[in-house]
This record gives C-alpha cells, structure tokens and sequence, in this order.
C-alpha cells in the first residue's frame, strides 16, 4: 500500500513540472485603459444632465454649508444645511462614493463647488 500512495505522489509531481508553458507570443495583448478628464470650468463641467438640473433647480437654492461632488465617471452627489462647510464636503464626497463604486478607484468624486464658489 506504502508502495503505491509513493507512485502517485511522484506521479502527481512529475504530471504538474512537466506542463509546458505558453510561449509569450501567444498571449493576448493588454487591454489600453482609457481614461478620461473634465478640463471645464463653472456649470460646464456638470457631466450629466441630471445633475444640471439637480445643481440649477435644488443645490443652489440650499442653504449654506453645502458642496457638490462629481466624478468624470458621471457619479454625483450634494449636500447642503451642514454644520460646517467641511461637514458638507465629507458628506458630498461620501455620496458621490456611493454612487461611483465601481470608478471610484480610476475616477475619483471630488468637490467642483462650495457654498458659493467653483473649486478649481
């Protein structure tokens, strides 16, 4: 019994090293990530469409202590009536998170305006 537990051990062994390997040629190139920027300034830079309207029709109504967060991915989130303006950008910055979990990690959200002002 020893004998042959011995023999498929080694056959195990010399099954697995003698696999060949795939010659690199052969290997399908690398994918290119694209990644993309927002070079726009002021209400240009909203990305969608949704949050346009969200910016002009509700955030800038919003009392003060409030930031608006987006990603280039199209992610966005605002909060207002805060207990401070930092207040307001970590909780605009953690929605727009919610919203961007899957581009968060190529696309970041961050703060493109703050009470009143366009953060450059």
């Amino acid at each position: 019994m020893r004998n042959i537990l011995v023999f498929l051990s080694l056959l195990t062994v010399v099954g697995c090293s003698s696999q060949s390997k795939i010659p690199e040629e052969a290997l399908p190139e690398p994918m290119a990530i694209t990644t993309y920027t927002n070079s726009s300034q002021g209400v240009a830079s909203i990305i969608s469409k949704k949050a346009l309207e969200s910016f002009n029709t509700e955030y800038l109504e919003a009392p003060e202590h409030k930031a608006f967060a987006q990603s280039i991915s199209g992610a966005w989130s605002w909060k207002s009536n805060r207990t401070s303006v930092e207040h307001a950008k970590t909780s605009a910055l953690i929605g727009c998170q919610r919203n961007n979990k899957r581009s968060e990690d190529l696309y970041p959200c961050k703060i493109i305006h703050i009470n009143d002002q366009w953060v450059k």
